[in-house]
């Protein structure tokens, strides 16, 4: 979209509904909300330890979702787990297949409460999850029939694999608006039917899920198409030169960068109002999405000076001068 052009009710309504977010543009929770940027959104690395998993309490919930809000995020990703093999969500479909991972279990289903507040404010969920079994553990890998992930996968974990996501994906159903799965290094091993059970489960129980694979960090590869069912580039950059455009062929354009120096590790923003501004701008201009991850502090509440920093570049010029002379 040309972000020059002002756009109509219903090219707005065209854009959020490729999201799956058009509904954000009825209802009193959301018109009470700050606009939000359709564009951008925020990505965050919640990674606790094996057992160390402990219940978010409703403030620190409707906390994360104020603040999402107040950056006009029209959307969140965050990560379900990572490679230690503790989630942050219960998975009845894993269990089945692997009894021990029981253990880890968490009794609160986090994702679920973030997305019902996240909804009330308009803001979609989307989940974090690596493509392959989580590779530190040992259980888990062997349970579900996995390899390194550097090495080509079987049908047979392919098959288990899906069930785990197909779980999450009917479990969270319409709250769900999409996936970005990690670590897509080898697929040399999948067949025709083994990308049709994996996109299958992606997309069970929603409509219109944005779906992103990704292949790796850098210019080379930040818009590679690793999956058939890929509709948006993984997006994964350090640096982000401005005036990136959409390369032919790829999936819809995406920039996943954070805010502080690396990847979910707390530290001062390493970049200005300014910056954030026009690489969404930039994302506008081809049609796509911005997303900052943002470091998530040990009181799971996102530094308010962080807060500000990207309030002040999602809204139009107009608005950011108005709220710095208040």
């Amino acid at each position: 979209m040309n972000a020059s052009l002002v756009p109509t009710i219903s090219t707005f309504a065209r854009i959020l509904g490729v999201l799956g977010l058009a509904w954000l543009l009825a209802g009193p929770a959301a018109a009470a909300e700050p606009a939000r940027n359709p564009a951008f959104g925020v990505m965050i690395h919640y990674l606790p330890g094996r057992g160390e998993v402990r219940p978010w309490l409703k403030p620190e919930v409707e906390g994360l979702a104020n603040a999402l809000a107040e950056m006009r995020a029209s959307y969140l990703i965050v990560t379900l787990g990572q490679n230690n093999g503790q989630y942050i969500a219960p998975n009845a479909s894993m269990v089945a297949l692997c009894p021990k991972a029981m253990v880890n279990e968490p009794r609160q289903d986090l994702p679920l409460e973030l997305g019902r507040a996240l909804a009330a404010r308009g803001i979609g969920l989307m989940l974090y999850l690596p493509f392959r079994a989580p590779q530190a553990d040992r259980y888990l890998m062997d349970c579900l029939g996995d390899v390194d992930e550097q090495s080509a996968t079987s049908a047979g974990f392919i098959r288990n694999w899906s069930k785990v996501i197909g779980y999450w994906s009917a479990h969270y159903g319409p709250l769900l608006k999409g996936w970005w799965f990690d670590g897509v290094y080898n697929t040399s091993g999948m067949s025709g039917e083994d990308w049709r059970t994996l996109c299958a489960a992606a997309n069970r129980g929603g409509r219109d899920r944005l779906l992103a694979f990704n292949s790796g960090e850098g210019l080379q590869r930040f818009q590679t198409r690793s999956a058939p069912c890929q509709n948006l580039a993984a997006g994964e950059l350090l640096d982000v030169p401005a005036g990136l455009r959409a390369a032919d062929a790829a999936p819809r354009f995406h920039v996943a960068t954070p805010l502080a120096q690396t990847w979910g590790r707390p530290g001062p923003a390493r970049w200005s109002s300014a910056e954030i501004r026009q690489r969404i701008a930039d994302a506008r201009a081809a049609n796509g999405l911005f997303t900052l991850d943002i470091p998530l502090p040990r009181d799971l509440q996102i530094a308010p000076e962080q807060v500000a920093l990207v309030r002040s570049a999602t809204g139009t010029p107009e608005a950011s001068h108005k709220e710095a002379r208040q």
